[in-house]
Formats: structure tokens, C-alpha cells, sequence
């Protein structure tokens, strides 16, 4: 089990630390289904006042933060607050002695990331280290949101699907809420956890009307289709036909939404073969017919 420790700075981000840590709840509650053990333990910690103050004056129990890891920490993550912006010109002494934690304890962190404002005191650290220091494991996030940093983090562990999973369990889909829905795949986008699988991807969407077959996707990659048909289902939780499918639904989509072509023109331009080919993969995958899309998006349902 890996531990995720939050180490929040008065004045934190409420929100952004809670979508954090509960994306990891998510996630443990996923593994538990799948018959897995729980892949992660949250602490709050602080080296500060406890409770800690949040940006919106609610407050929250967090420990101390030792003075020495007693072993490896799989991930530290520091959520900062309205006053982090400080440590890097006139740190308080409070995140002056973060900072030279961080910088003694650094070779037992395996991934040392920062939510908000908390890249200022990361930047600090950073300052007072030697360039030529030994600091273990080099992995550093840049300051990303709550939920897209835990997300990341899911994907490297437990793999794409269950990412999508937690985003989708997080996220609900606004068609909930009386909203239209705009069908959108997570494939071309940074969630996707593998560069390789990532660069291909686009590439797919930059050249939706080539046929796309497993042999042409793996000579892209480099490699053999036998290679290929691994490692594209366990770098993305798709098989690249269904891949392919979800790209072109999502650029037909898109069309739909935006301009007023014909469905034939619009299957033709998105790779599918037919416009009747084009239905089908709608109501395979977005559970309604092209027709239907197009209707909800103007409240004609």
C-alpha cells in the first residue's frame, strides 16, 4: 500500500485537497471491488497549528509532521495557501523549516508533488538545494489542480480505466443536472497516462479518414502487432479498434455540435465508412442515435 501524504499550509485550498484525496478514496474503493487490496493510505499532516485553517475558515485535523520520515515515502504532496506565495522572498519561519524538511528528507520521498500555491514553498526548497545534491528519486509535479494530480498519479499506479472510472465517479456527467450532453473521450487528452500512447492518439485524430489498422498503428509506434496489441490496451484500457471508434465518435460529435452538415458528410469526415456504420458505433457506445444527439443539445428531447 502506498502512502499519500497531504501537508497543508495555512490557509490551504478546502477544495482542492479535498477532490484530491477523495479521488484516492475513489480509487481504493475500485481496487476493493476488483477483489484488490486498497492501493492507498491518506494522512494529513502539517508542521504548523493543528487543526489547520482553510482558505474558507473551515478547519481540519491534521498531524504533526515528524522531524525525520522513519521510511519511504511513496508520495508527499503540499497543498498551499493564500500565504505560500511568500516562501520563496520572505518565507515565515513556519515554511522556512517546511522547506529545509523537505530538503533533508527529500531522498526518502518517492514523488514530491504541489497543489496550488504550494509550489512556492516546493520553489523554495528547490532554491536552497545544490544543484548537484543528491535528492533520490528526481520525480517533481508541477503545480497541477487537486484532481488532475491525483488522477495522474492513479493512472501511473492502477492504470488509465481506473482513472477514468474515478474522473467519471468525481465528475457526473452534467446531462444529470438538466444540462446537454457533449460526448468528449479522455483519450487525446493528458489523462492519458503513456506519452507513446498519448502521441499516437492524436496522430489518430489528426488522420481520421486513413484506414487506422493494428498494423498501421503499431509501424507508427515502432513496433511489432504483436508488441503493439499489449501495450496499447494497458498504456490506455482500450483496444485500438475501440480506440479508433471512440476518436471518430468524438470528432463526429463535434461536427454535430458545431455546423450544420448533412449526418453522410459528417460520417465521411470522421473515417467511418458509412453514415449507417456511424449510427451504430453511436448507439454502441453514446447509448442514442445521431438524430437524438443532435436534438438534446438544442432541448428537443
Amino acid at each position: 500500500m502506498s502512502e499519500v501524504w497531504f501537508i497543508l499550509l495555512d490557509g490551504f485550498d478546502l477544495y482542492e485537497a479535498s477532490a484530491a484525496m477523495q479521488a484516492f478514496v475513489v480509487a481504493n474503493g475500485f481496487a476493493c471491488v476488483a477483489g484488490q487490496a486498497r492501493r492507498y493510505l491518506v494522512r494529513c499532516l502539517t508542521n504548523g497549528a493543528a487543526p489547520v485553517r482553510s482558505n474558507g475558515e473551515a478547519t481540519l485535523h491534521a498531524d504533526a509532521l515528524p522531524p525525520a520520515l522513519p521510511a519511504r515515502v511513496e508520495h508527499v504532496i503540499l497543498v498551499g495557501g493564500s500565504s505560500a506565495r511568500q516562501a520563496l522572498l520572505h518565507p515565515t519561519r513556519s515554511q522556512a523549516r517546511l522547506a529545509a524538511w523537505i530538503a533533508r528528507e527529500r531522498p526518502r520521498i518517492g514523488r514530491l508533488a504541489a497543489i496550488g500555491e504550494g509550489a512556492f514553498v516546493v520553489a523554495s526548497w528547490r532554491k536552497r538545494t545544490p544543484r548537484d545534491a543528491s535528492s533520490g528519486d528526481t520525480g517533481v509535479a508541477a503545480s497541477l489542480s487537486g484532481l488532475e494530480l491525483a488522477l495522474r498519479t492513479i493512472t501511473g499506479d492502477m492504470g488509465y480505466r481506473v482513472s477514468l472510472q474515478v474522473a467519471e465517479k468525481l465528475a457526473p456527467a452534467p446531462e444529470r443536472f438538466g444540462a446537454p450532453f457533449r460526448f468528449r473521450t479522455a483519450l487525446t487528452g493528458h489523462a492519458c497516462g503513456d506519452e507513446r500512447a498519448l502521441a499516437l492518439n492524436r496522430w489518430i485524430a489528426a488522420h481520421l479518414r486513413q484506414p487506422l489498422t493494428n498494423d498501421q498503428l503499431s509501424q507508427r509506434l515502432a513496433m511489432t502487432s504483436r508488441t503493439f496489441s499489449r501495450f496499447y490496451p494497458r498504456a490506455t484500457g482500450f483496444t485500438p479498434a475501440r480506440a479508433v471508434e471512440h476518436i471518430r465518435l468524438e470528432h463526429a460529435c463535434h461536427v454535430l455540435e458545431t455546423t450544420l452538415m448533412s449526418f453522410k458528410q459528417i460520417a465521411r469526415r470522421s473515417g467511418f465508412s458509412s453514415e449507417e456504420v456511424m449510427r451504430r458505433a453511436f448507439i454502441r457506445v453514446i447509448k442514442m442515435t445521431p438524430s437524438q444527439y443532435k436534438r438534446q443539445l438544442y432541448g428537443q428531447v
